[in-house]
This record gives structure tokens, sequence and C-alpha cells, in this order.
């Protein structure tokens, strides 16, 4: 007979191996290391998850859904509130000063998809993700004032690729040595390198 789960126990469980999995790396480390850790049989680390790779995979999933639902909700009320002239560059705001700041915020979950950036966190396919979001709202901003997106950005997301992932690695980076830069220097650079491309303020949200 199966054991019965716990919600608590299993959101400590992966509380506790994200916070492992950054911090030792994902091939150091081990169920058995975080059974000691949290204080509990290994095996019981088994009835929630069967086996590290799977915990993996739910730690990045999870962490990273989150991140995409607050996305998605608040692009959404962004373009109920702004007006119609403004909707792109409202949106953009939001992106940049509210989404971006609460994903460098997940420095575990960071530090997890760049160091294990194969086939079990799909890292490409989240930055393709974000890039090409980004490439769109951007897209709407520049229609908004009578131009061609293509015409007037080109290679927009081949740009933001190479620029978001730029941050996130400067981010990792900051963790272990002393660069003086953070996640707030790094997303001032990105609002005003936005700001610079359209050649207008991006509003406060």
């Amino acid at each position: 007979m199966a054991r019965p789960k716990d919600a608590d126990k299993r959101q400590l469980i992966l509380s506790e191996a994200k916070k492992m999995f950054a911090e030792r790396g994902y091939e150091r480390s081990s169920m058995g290391t975080l059974a000691a850790r949290i204080g509990i049989p290994v095996g019981s680390l088994y009835t929630y998850f069967p086996s590290k790779e799977g915990l993996l995979g739910h730690i990045i999933e999870e962490g990273w859904g989150e991140f995409a639902a607050y996305l998605e909700e608040g692009l959404g009320s962004r373009t109920i509130s702004a007006r119609a002239s403004e909707a792109g560059l409202t949106k953009l705001a939001f992106l940049v000063r509210k989404a971006l700041p609460a994903l460098f915020e997940d420095m575990d979950l960071i530090v997890i998809l760049l160091g294990q950036a194969g086939s079990a966190t799909r890292l490409k396919e989240k930055l393709d993700y974000l890039a090409s979001l980004i490439a769109s709202i951007i897209g709407e901003c520049v229609s908004e004032r009578g131009e061609n997106p293509k015409t007037a950005l080109p290679e927009l997301e081949a740009g933001l690729l190479v620029m978001l992932l730029g941050s996130l690695e400067s981010l990792r980076l900051s963790r272990r040595i002393d660069m003086g830069i953070g996640a707030g220097e790094i997303i001032a650079f990105l609002a005003s390198t936005v700001e610079a491309a359209l050649g207008r303020a991006l509003p406060e949200v």
C-alpha cells in the first residue's frame, strides 16, 4: 500500500532540493544527501519523486510556470488598462520593470537553469519564449508609431536572446564573484537599451 503524501513535505523537499542543486550542482547532489538535509528517510523522497531527474524537472517547471503565469497575467491586465495608443509600451514597461526583476530574484532557479542547460531544463525553449514575447511587444510599440517592426528593428529576436542569456549569466557570476553589478543594474541597462532603441521612455508601472 502506497504511503500518503503530504503537501507541506512535498514543498519542503522541493525547496531544499532547489537550494542544494544551486549550491552544490546537480551532478554533485544525491537523494541521500537531500534526505539527510531534511532529516527524513531517503525512501520518503521516492514517495514524492521517482528520481533525482524527476525532482529536478519539477523544480524547474514549477518555478518557471509561476513566473510565466505572473508575466501573462500582468501583461493581460496592462492590455485592459492601457490606452490603445500605448498598450505595447505599457506591457513592455511591465515586463522590464516588474516581470524580469521577479525572475531575477529567483537566483537558485537561474543557477540551476544555466548549470543544467540541456534537455532537462529546456533553457533554449524558455529563452526563445521570452525573446519572442518581448519582440512581439516591441513590435506593437513600433507599430503604434506607424512603423514596420521588421524594418525598424531587424534581427530583434536574436539580439534579445543574446541579451537575456547575457543578463542571466551575469547574475549567476555575480553570485560567485564581486562584479559590482546586480539585478538592479542589469534591469536599468535593459530598460535604457529598450528606450534608446524605441526613442521613447518606458512609463512607470
